[in-house]
């Protein structure tokens, strides 16, 4: 039998053998190329310090041999001749094939890239709203990568994919009406971190609510109370309030009345204004300006208006500071004979002429 001149279908004996030649070799090649990258290139990439090229050596690894194939069956088909019907439908699946691969290339490529490079940038900040979301996120873009590749299979194909899409965007849009409210939280929470407007441990204050920042999470910020109480208030909420952020003082404001007793002449209300400057600016804790001023005639006593400012190194700080400042004022007082006063009434009574 002459293999070159005995014809099957159109085609000799010598071509169809061509054809299933190439397809096996195709096979054989791509088992070796995937061998060699997995024994060889493994080595190679394993020495180097950046993990890049350990992302791209996982994520082509499989596509690379399914491309080799691919192409070696491409040359197989055009060494023989088919009916059209089932040459169309054997070139759609080459196109099916290629997408299959390039989707499972770039599906791999973006979970090993987040795996590697985004978790450990994101571990690193003080916030868990960003360690709660890593998550979801990471699988829905890889869910999104999936049904891309799946729309281009379907369209290359030949089906139509327009009435699809035009179904997915109808059912996302009632998606999207009926998930409003927890959308618009998941934005203004990453709108939280990218803004900053405070950050966890920090005491604020906003709409009545005051406490120490514990968590800003998906969906709402969660604020421990100085009564120990947990405030859970929507990130939306949030985002649109005027935020006091008291951690972000600089210095802290004292600011206070002294009252003296009447009797108290001019010279000891004048030594009390000195003696108050003097432990003032002489304080490690304290910050000018220093106001030291004889206030008012109060109903029961000379009071003096005391205003100065206190290092921002935490609350206990600010509290030893002002209790400090206090007991000396109190201690140089009593060293000088000057009294401080408290409410006092005095009674006259009027005897009748009885």
């Amino acid at each position: 039998m002459d293999l070159s001149t005995t014809i099957y279908f159109g085609n000799t004996i010598y071509d169809i053998i061509l054809c299933i030649l190439m397809i096996f070799f195709g096979i054989i090649v791509g088992k070796i190329f995937n061998s060699i990258i997995k024994r060889q290139l493994k080595k190679i990439v394993g020495k180097t310090k950046t993990k890049f090229d350990d992302i791209i050596f996982e994520a082509i690894e499989l596509p690379a041999s399914i491309l080799i194939f691919v192409l070696f069956f491409y040359f197989a088909l055009n060494t023989i001749i088919i009916p059209e019907t089932i040459s169309k439908l054997l070139y759609k699946s080459i196109d099916i094939m290629v997408i299959m691969g390039a989707t499972w290339f770039v599906l791999n490529f973006t979970d090993s890239f987040i795996q590697h490079y985004v978790i450990p940038l994101v571990s690193k900040t003080e916030s868990t709203f960003d360690d709660h979301i890593i998550i979801p996120l990471r699988k829905l873009l890889k869910l999104i990568i999936i049904c891309v590749g799946l729309l281009m299979a379907i369209k290359s194909a030949g089906y139509d994919i327009s009435t699809l899409l035009a179904g997915l965007g109808i059912g996302g849009l009632a998606v999207a009406l009926a998930a409003q409210d927890t959308v618009k939280n998941f934005i203004s929470g990453v709108l939280l971190i990218i803004d900053k407007p405070f950050k966890l441990n920090q005491w604020i204050e906003f709409d009545g609510v005051e406490g120490v920042v514990e968590d800003i999470g998906i969906r709402s910020t969660k604020i421990r109370t100085f009564n120990d109480s947990l405030i859970i208030v929507p990130n939306a909420t949030v985002i649109n309030a005027n935020i006091e952020n008291h951690s972000e003082m600089k210095k802290r404001r004292v600011k206070t009345i002294i009252g003296l007793t009447y009797d108290t002449p001019v010279d000891k209300c004048k030594l009390a204004k000195e003696i108050i400057r003097t432990i003032l600016e002489d304080h490690r804790a304290t910050l000018p300006p220093y106001r030291i001023t004889f206030n008012e005639f109060g109903a029961h006593s000379l009071n003096f208006r005391l205003e100065y400012f206190i290092r921002n190194m935490g609350f206990d700080y600010y509290l030893n500071a002002v209790d400090d400042i206090n007991m000396r004022i109190k201690e140089e007082f009593e060293k000088e004979g000057i009294e401080m006063a408290f409410p006092t009434q005095t009674i006259y009574l009027k005897k009748g002429d009885n």
